[in-house]
Protein backbone atom coordinates (compact mmCIF):
# COMPACT_ATOMS: atom_id res chain seq x y z
CA UNK A 1 0.00 0.00 0.00
CA UNK A 2 1.60 3.52 -0.74
CA UNK A 3 2.09 6.08 1.68
CA UNK A 4 0.61 9.14 1.80
CA UNK A 5 2.27 11.84 3.24
CA UNK A 6 0.57 14.99 5.18
CA UNK A 7 0.99 17.96 3.68
CA UNK A 8 2.66 21.19 5.58
CA UNK A 9 -0.77 22.78 6.16
CA UNK A 10 -2.45 19.97 7.46
CA UNK A 11 -0.14 19.17 10.08
CA UNK A 12 0.25 22.84 11.44
CA UNK A 13 -3.57 22.56 11.93
CA UNK A 14 -3.63 19.34 13.57
CA UNK A 15 -0.84 20.91 16.20
CA UNK A 16 -2.84 23.95 16.60
CA UNK A 17 -5.86 22.00 17.24
CA UNK A 18 -3.53 19.68 19.92
CA UNK A 19 -2.71 23.36 21.35
CA UNK A 20 -6.26 24.44 21.69
CA UNK A 21 -7.58 21.21 23.75
CA UNK A 22 -4.51 21.70 25.86
CA UNK A 23 -5.21 25.04 26.82
CA UNK A 24 -8.74 24.75 26.99
CA UNK A 25 -8.03 21.41 29.43
CA UNK A 26 -5.59 23.61 32.44
CA UNK A 27 -8.25 26.36 32.33
CA UNK A 28 -10.67 24.45 33.23
CA UNK A 29 -8.85 22.23 35.47
CA UNK A 30 -7.47 25.68 36.86
CA UNK A 31 -10.91 27.26 37.39
CA UNK A 32 -12.28 23.98 38.80
CA UNK A 33 -9.33 24.07 41.73
CA UNK A 34 -9.58 27.58 42.38
CA UNK A 35 -13.34 27.06 42.77
CA UNK A 36 -12.35 24.98 45.98
CA UNK A 37 -10.76 27.86 48.47
CA UNK A 38 -13.00 30.51 47.11
CA UNK A 39 -14.67 32.61 49.68
CA UNK A 40 -17.51 33.16 47.33
CA UNK A 41 -18.13 29.60 46.79
CA UNK A 42 -21.07 28.73 48.69
CA UNK A 43 -21.08 24.81 48.27
CA UNK A 44 -18.23 25.00 50.56
CA UNK A 45 -18.31 25.92 54.90
CA UNK A 46 -15.49 26.85 56.43
CA UNK A 47 -14.08 27.44 59.87
CA UNK A 48 -13.85 31.13 59.97
CA UNK A 49 -14.22 33.02 56.81
CA UNK A 50 -10.92 34.45 57.56
CA UNK A 51 -9.24 31.33 57.13
CA UNK A 52 -6.80 32.72 53.96
CA UNK A 53 -5.59 35.71 55.21
CA UNK A 54 -2.92 36.14 57.91
CA UNK A 55 -5.65 37.77 59.96
CA UNK A 56 -5.52 37.34 64.00
CA UNK A 57 -2.78 39.65 65.14
CA UNK A 58 -0.55 38.89 67.90
CA UNK A 59 -1.14 40.47 71.38
CA UNK A 60 1.75 41.73 72.66
CA UNK A 61 3.55 39.62 75.46
CA UNK A 62 3.40 42.58 77.92
CA UNK A 63 -0.01 43.86 77.42
CA UNK A 64 -1.43 42.65 80.73
CA UNK A 65 -5.07 41.63 81.19
CA UNK A 66 -7.62 44.36 82.59
CA UNK A 67 -10.86 44.18 83.92
CA UNK A 68 -14.16 44.46 81.03
CA UNK A 69 -15.24 47.15 82.30
CA UNK A 70 -13.94 50.68 83.77
CA UNK A 71 -16.71 51.97 86.42
CA UNK A 72 -16.02 51.47 89.74
CA UNK A 73 -19.71 50.65 90.94
CA UNK A 74 -19.38 47.37 88.82
CA UNK A 75 -19.01 44.24 91.67
CA UNK A 76 -19.19 40.29 91.15
CA UNK A 77 -22.78 38.70 90.74
CA UNK A 78 -21.94 35.12 89.92
CA UNK A 79 -18.33 33.97 90.42
CA UNK A 80 -16.63 31.51 88.09
CA UNK A 81 -16.96 27.69 89.54
CA UNK A 82 -13.81 26.73 90.50
CA UNK A 83 -13.56 22.78 91.96
CA UNK A 84 -11.37 23.87 94.35
CA UNK A 85 -12.87 27.10 95.51
CA UNK A 86 -14.20 27.15 99.40
CA UNK A 87 -18.14 25.78 99.38
CA UNK A 88 -19.34 29.02 100.43
CA UNK A 89 -17.93 30.20 96.88
CA UNK A 90 -19.37 27.56 95.06
CA UNK A 91 -22.63 28.37 95.88
CA UNK A 92 -21.97 31.58 94.86
CA UNK A 93 -21.39 30.26 91.17
CA UNK A 94 -24.21 28.41 90.59
CA UNK A 95 -26.89 29.46 88.19
CA UNK A 96 -30.19 28.61 88.74
CA UNK A 97 -32.39 28.67 85.35
CA UNK A 98 -35.77 26.96 85.19
CA UNK A 99 -35.30 24.31 87.90
CA UNK A 100 -31.64 23.44 86.22
CA UNK A 101 -28.65 24.29 88.47
CA UNK A 102 -25.58 25.36 85.94
CA UNK A 103 -21.91 25.72 87.35
CA UNK A 104 -20.79 29.37 86.07
CA UNK A 105 -18.23 28.92 82.87
CA UNK A 106 -17.23 32.92 83.76
CA UNK A 107 -17.70 35.96 85.64
CA UNK A 108 -21.16 37.74 85.70
CA UNK A 109 -20.67 41.10 86.77
CA UNK A 110 -23.87 43.83 87.74
CA UNK A 111 -24.38 47.69 88.25
CA UNK A 112 -26.93 49.48 89.25
CA UNK A 113 -26.63 51.61 86.31
CA UNK A 114 -25.32 51.22 82.77
CA UNK A 115 -21.80 51.08 81.97
CA UNK A 116 -19.33 50.44 79.39
CA UNK A 117 -17.86 47.15 78.63
CA UNK A 118 -14.25 47.41 76.93
CA UNK A 119 -11.32 45.02 75.72
CA UNK A 120 -9.82 43.24 77.93
CA UNK A 121 -7.12 42.47 75.62
CA UNK A 122 -6.22 43.60 71.86
CA UNK A 123 -7.67 41.33 69.10
CA UNK A 124 -10.00 41.05 66.20
CA UNK A 125 -13.77 40.21 66.53
CA UNK A 126 -14.65 36.71 65.40
CA UNK A 127 -18.49 36.84 65.77
CA UNK A 128 -21.33 38.24 67.27
CA UNK A 129 -24.45 36.50 67.82
CA UNK A 130 -27.65 36.86 70.13
CA UNK A 131 -29.31 33.79 71.79
CA UNK A 132 -32.75 33.86 73.84
CA UNK A 133 -30.51 33.14 77.08
CA UNK A 134 -27.37 34.41 76.76
CA UNK A 135 -28.39 37.75 74.70
CA UNK A 136 -25.92 39.83 72.69
CA UNK A 137 -22.41 38.27 72.56
CA UNK A 138 -19.08 39.28 71.25
CA UNK A 139 -16.53 37.35 70.48
CA UNK A 140 -12.73 38.14 70.55
CA UNK A 141 -9.88 36.52 69.20
CA UNK A 142 -6.87 38.16 71.00
CA UNK A 143 -4.05 35.13 70.12
CA UNK A 144 -4.10 31.70 68.37
CA UNK A 145 -4.13 30.44 72.21
CA UNK A 146 -7.11 32.83 74.23
CA UNK A 147 -10.43 33.98 72.83
CA UNK A 148 -12.74 36.19 75.47
CA UNK A 149 -16.14 36.69 75.32
CA UNK A 150 -18.32 39.40 76.55
CA UNK A 151 -22.13 38.26 77.16
CA UNK A 152 -25.80 39.69 78.07
CA UNK A 153 -24.74 43.15 76.46
CA UNK A 154 -27.05 45.93 75.49
CA UNK A 155 -26.02 47.79 72.74
CA UNK A 156 -23.10 46.49 70.72
CA UNK A 157 -20.63 49.10 69.10
CA UNK A 158 -18.43 46.75 66.95
CA UNK A 159 -18.79 44.50 64.24
CA UNK A 160 -17.45 41.59 63.07
CA UNK A 161 -14.00 41.85 61.62
CA UNK A 162 -12.97 44.74 63.10
CA UNK A 163 -9.73 44.63 65.23
CA UNK A 164 -10.03 45.95 68.77
CA UNK A 165 -7.37 47.50 71.12
CA UNK A 166 -7.38 46.78 74.63
CA UNK A 167 -9.20 49.13 77.04
CA UNK A 168 -11.87 49.66 73.47
CA UNK A 169 -15.33 50.36 74.84
CA UNK A 170 -17.10 47.44 72.65
CA UNK A 171 -20.17 47.35 73.96
CA UNK A 172 -22.99 48.70 76.66
CA UNK A 173 -23.97 46.63 79.95
CA UNK A 174 -27.38 44.16 79.60
CA UNK A 175 -29.35 41.88 80.62
CA UNK A 176 -29.73 37.86 79.78
CA UNK A 177 -32.65 35.33 80.85
CA UNK A 178 -29.94 33.59 83.05
CA UNK A 179 -29.57 36.74 85.26
CA UNK A 180 -33.13 38.26 84.97
CA UNK A 181 -32.86 39.34 88.74
CA UNK A 182 -29.78 42.15 87.71
CA UNK A 183 -31.18 45.26 85.32
CA UNK A 184 -27.14 46.04 83.90
CA UNK A 185 -25.01 43.23 83.52
CA UNK A 186 -22.37 41.61 82.22
CA UNK A 187 -21.10 37.82 81.53
CA UNK A 188 -17.35 37.72 80.55
CA UNK A 189 -15.90 34.06 79.78
CA UNK A 190 -12.04 33.50 78.34
CA UNK A 191 -11.08 30.48 77.06
CA UNK A 192 -7.07 29.31 76.29
CA UNK A 193 -6.63 26.35 73.68
CA UNK A 194 -10.67 25.90 74.23
CA UNK A 195 -11.00 25.32 77.97
CA UNK A 196 -12.31 27.74 79.73
CA UNK A 197 -10.81 29.06 82.40
CA UNK A 198 -10.81 31.85 85.28
CA UNK A 199 -10.42 35.40 84.33
CA UNK A 200 -10.08 36.55 87.83
CA UNK A 201 -6.58 35.13 88.05
CA UNK A 202 -5.48 36.83 85.49
CA UNK A 203 -6.04 40.62 86.14
CA UNK A 204 -3.03 42.79 86.02
CA UNK A 205 -0.99 39.96 84.73
CA UNK A 206 0.76 40.03 81.35
CA UNK A 207 -0.43 37.83 78.24
CA UNK A 208 2.51 35.45 78.56
CA UNK A 209 2.08 34.55 81.92
CA UNK A 210 -1.75 33.08 80.67
CA UNK A 211 0.03 31.68 77.22
CA UNK A 212 2.80 29.99 78.87
CA UNK A 213 0.69 28.55 82.11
Amino acid sequence: MKKRRLKPFVKVSILGAFLIICLVSITLLTKDNTSTVSKSNNDFTYVNDYIFDSYYPVVKAEEKLIRPYTNENVSIYKNFYDKDASEEEQQNSIIYHEGIYMQNSGISYKADEAFDVVASLSGTVTNITEDSLLGKTVEIRNSNEVITTYQSLGEVLVKKGDTITQGQVIAKSGTCSLNTDITQGLHFEMYKNGSVINPEKYYDKPIKDLVNN
